[in-house]
């Protein structure tokens, strides 16, 4: 799995490694690999807060790093980026259907191939914690609008 502390290493392109029950399960449920879209939230962090910054590398820890893998990384992945949002803005966390069309996320474990955390300031931009594959034109229209 991705590594916490190689994130700085790395640019956006770089090659992650993954299990290859996280890989199947990305697959199964449709969703890009997650990791890419935690970097730039854990440089934003670590930029505006170095302890909450080590508070969430703590978290990846305890919470991410030591799941075996398959549909149990990809949930912990999720709650993860979910967290991590929420540490840079407070808000929600909805899923978007092909159609657009948004819902509440459940709790405690989101689940759906888009996944958006909304600020609660409605002046701020939100952020993708899971990104369908394919995304159809109206996810697609949904992120560019108001994801970062």
């Amino acid at each position: 799995m991705w590594r916490i502390r190689e994130m700085d290493a790395r640019g956006e392109d770089g090659e992650d490694g993954m299990t290859e029950t996280y890989a199947q399960a990305l697959a199964e449920h449709g969703i890009e690999d997650v990791q890419r879209l935690y970097r730039p939230l854990l440089r934003r962090l670590k930029a505006r807060d170095a302890g909450a910054y080590e508070r969430a590398v703590a978290r990846y820890r305890s919470e991410v790093e030591g799941v075996a893998g398959g549909g149990e990384a990809l949930a912990a992945w999720l709650s993860y980026g979910a967290w991590l949002a929420s540490r840079l803005e407070p808000g929600s966390l909805f899923t978007i259907s092909e159609e657009g069309l948004a819902a509440r996320a459940p709790d405690p474990f989101p689940t759906g191939p888009m996944l958006i955390h909304l600020p609660d300031a409605a002046n701020r931009k939100g952020f993708l914690i899971a990104m369908p594959a394919a995304p159809s034109e109206a996810q697609r229209a949904t992120a560019d609008l108001l994801c970062e």
